[in-house]
């Protein structure tokens, strides 16, 4: 089963899923000071941005925004009660300098059973559920409170069979996140590794996969980090080399200068409406783009079924 904030649905109800976005977000002051494009705050805003999305054909999101990054799920219950498209909420951590006084002081069998308590009553004194657990790094090494997000992800995946996604910054530290998530115990094919395309690394994107994990490009639109053709490239070598199955494809469209409800863009909408006809020009038929926007994204949000809580 997949776990949404309303109720848990069947992989097969699924349909196509963005692995990685963001509905609502309130970070910590510094970040809103440093650039208040990150604020997400606007049920209506971001209702417009859900229909569009629905509208192309999407139909299921996985909303990231982690505890420490201004997670609410009072308003992600409004927004999912007005939506047709399922809504996955996150437990969990983002990365070690979101962390506020609270947070810094946990230790790891607290954190996990924060998250614990999250998936198996209710995020917020809510009965929305998350659905994920998410655990980040930083860029080139790994602080401390991070080392004890990423076990405490690892033993709440244990405990309950949910996924993982992490986040990692410039796609640095993969390895190194899987290594502490191997020692937990963690079935590395519910790991979901972010920001990947922001490392282009033929060698260290297919060893990623060959460890089983599931290797996530979430980028696409934003030149800043590769072009859109450098991804295409790089996702045929990955699937060339046999890892058709280990591929997520989101947006990740965290700022309001991306949403169209906001009046910027290109909006969840990009993908499906840009993103896949150019990868249907570069060889995808529709077996393929099923495989990578349907099949997989399902196949990891759906909890393994030995942990269910």
């Amino acid at each position: 089963m997949i776990q949404t904030v309303l109720e848990q649905i069947g992989p097969s109800d699924a349909g196509l899923t963005y692995a990685h976005e963001h509905i609502l977000t309130r970070p910590p002051l510094w970040r809103i000071q440093e650039d208040s494009d990150y604020v997400l705050d606007s049920i209506p805003k971001i209702l417009v941005e859900l229909d569009l999305f629905h509208q192309a054909g999407g139909r299921t999101i996985v909303d990231a925004t982690a505890i420490d990054y201004g997670r609410d799920a009072r308003d992600l219950l409004l927004v999912a009660k007005k939506t047709p498209v399922h809504i996955v909420a996150i437990t969990g951590f983002n990365r070690g300098d979101y962390a506020d006084d609270v947070l810094s002081a946990m230790t790891v069998e607290e954190m996990t059973n924060l998250c614990l308590k999250d998936i198996q009553e209710g995020m917020d004194d809510t009965e929305a559920r998350a659905g994920i657990v998410k655990t980040g790094t930083s860029y080139g090494f790994i602080r401390p409170i991070e080392e004890r997000y990423t076990l405490a992800a690892g033993r709440t995946q244990k405990i309950t069979g949910c996924p993982i996604i992490t986040h990692t910054t410039l796609g640095t530290m993969a390895h190194e996140q899987l290594d502490m998530l191997e020692q937990e115990g963690v079935n590395l094919q519910k790991v979901g590794i972010a920001h990947l395309d922001q490392n282009l690394d033929f060698g260290y994107l297919d060893s990623i996969a060959d460890r089983g994990a599931n290797v996530m490009f979430d980028g696409p639109s934003k030149i800043k980090y590769a072009t859109d053709e450098e991804r295409i490239l790089m996702l045929n070598r990955l699937i060339d080399s046999g890892h058709a199955e280990r591929i997520l494809i989101s947006g990740d469209m965290g700022r309001r200068s991306y949403l169209k409800g906001y009046g910027g863009g290109p909006g969840f909408e990009y993908i499906i409406k840009k993103f896949i006809p150019r990868l249907q020009k570069y060889g995808w038929d529709d077996d393929l783009i099923k495989q990578v926007f349907v099949t997989n994204p399902s196949r990891w949000l759906d909890f393994d079924a030995a942990n269910q809580a």
